[in-house]
């Protein structure tokens, strides 16, 4: 976690509401907006969902853990009918509703892409700053996520209107863009996107207090009630003993989730799988998740002939269902060639799942360079393969591992990580109208 110098900080008196799912009214004193860049359909029923992202549950676990009334949630909101990217909108409409008891939502002008964000940016600055003046208004801090759409303006209207605030960094646009295959204008438009993103961030970080997401501090979305499912797994492997994968003749299974994106370097892990087959392992590869390069990635396994090894699960937007699928696995593992801090690098490790992952970004940090997973070079199958085929070989690092990776997801679920935040807000803003210690 980087914390950048903090900002001159200003209040307004406190305020008093009532905390969902609680019995009578309850002090929460503090008003808090967060500005969000990810993606979200309203349903027929008016209710609001995301695409695929899950910074939501780590903003409402936030806002469970500190002394705020419901948030103010800004965000790109569409339609789900006709959706472009979901058709019918049935695919995000599949994932939960965000929790409107902890944070309400603020409708901001959605966009399509790189190349709609740049054309539609003075437009969308035109419609998003009334909107976020009447938001911000009377505000006591703004919680603003980078890269996004809105963080240019809303900094501007947080500081037109003497409203503290901070940014949270979770990555650079510019890395993501260069680890895909576009090219000509796309690739150009894409660029350009991104060094304005990236050059946004900067500008934020240099002007007031800012998180730069790191394995001490990242969103987690994994709720501490899911920890308790590892008991489903053999009772053995929370000591570090052997699972039901130990015993000779059973197919290895390895996972991977996430978006099917050129930069995930599933390609990568593909060839890798060949090899593993070609030198007499028994195993099968089940990718969770659905994205632009799964007609591309299908025709590469179909010429590498490995299509009866590869389970394509698809996207899951139930949480207990996807969890399971993790706990199926023997390895989990993550050839990324561009990557921030990957949550599903913890939500494997909280299912007893070793890891092994491309030392890109966080991913290092994350895995405590080796000591909770192993770490290979990217876009190379044939170290990949064989440490995947060293894991297989050694029970005993496959003990270790899974012992090391739940202990380590056990102190960051979404409650700690929402604790840790609040208390670094409480730091850097000691002048809003924090209730005393011993009353929070």
């Amino acid at each position: 976690m980087v914390v950048e110098p903090e900002a001159a900080v200003s209040a307004v008196g406190p305020e008093v509401t009532a905390s969902a799912g609680r019995p009578g009214p309850v002090r929460r004193p503090i008003r808090l907006t967060i500005v969000d860049d990810n993606p979200f359909l309203r349903g027929s029923d008016g209710r609001v969902h995301p695409r695929a992202a899950t910074f939501h549950r780590f903003a409402e676990a936030v806002v469970q853990a500190g002394p705020f009334g419901i948030a103010r949630y800004v965000i790109p909101v569409r339609d789900a009918e006709g959706d472009g990217e979901s058709p019918g909108g049935d695919r995000a409409i599949s994932l939960g509703a965000v929790d409107e008891s902890r944070l309400r939502i603020v409708a901001s002008a959605p966009f399509d892409g790189a190349g709609g964000y740049l054309r539609h940016l003075a437009d969308m600055w035109r419609q998003n700053l009334p909107l976020l003046r009447r938001t911000l208004s009377g505000e006591h801090l703004v919680w603003i996520k980078v890269p996004g759409s809105n963080g240019a303006a809303a900094a501007f209207m947080a500081d037109a209107l003497g409203v503290p605030r901070f940014t949270y960094v979770v990555g650079s646009v510019r890395e993501v863009v260069a680890a895909s295959p576009r090219s000509g204008p796309a690739r150009v438009a894409a660029l350009a996107a991104a060094a304005l993103h990236d050059a946004v961030t900067s500008t934020l970080k240099r002007t007031g207090p800012s998180i730069i997401v790191g394995p001490e501090l990242f969103t987690s979305a994994l709720d501490a009630a899911h920890l308790p499912d590892t008991a489903d797994l053999p009772a053995a492997v929370a000591q570090g003993g052997p699972t039901r994968h130990d015993r000779p003749g059973d197919t290895w299974r390895i996972s991977w989730a996430g978006r099917l994106a050129p930069e995930k370097g599933l390609g990568t892990l593909l060839r890798a799988v060949t090899l593993l087959l070609a030198t007499g392992r028994d195993v099968q590869l089940m990718l969770l998740g659905d994205g632009p390069e799964r007609p591309r990635l299908e025709a590469q396994a179909n010429i590498l002939g490995i299509t009866e090894a590869i389970r394509w699960e698809g996207y899951m937007g139930d949480q207990e269902q996807y969890l399971a699928a993790l706990r199926e696995s023997d390895l989990f593992v993550l050839p990324s060639l561009s990557e921030g801090v990957p949550k599903v690098l913890l939500e494997a490790m909280a299912c007893g799942v070793p890891v092994i992952a491309s030392a890109v970004g966080g991913i290092p940090a994350l895995l405590g360079d080796g000591q909770r997973g192993r770490l290979v070079r990217p876009d190379d199958e044939v170290e990949l393969a064989a440490v995947i085929r060293s894991l297989l070989d050694d029970p005993a690092a496959r003990q270790r591992l899974r012992r090391d990776g739940l202990t380590w997801a056990a102190d960051h679920t979404a409650e700690r990580q929402a604790e840790r935040l609040v208390g670094w807000m409480r730091a850097t803003f000691p002048a809003l109208p924090w209730p005393d210690e011993e009353s929070a």
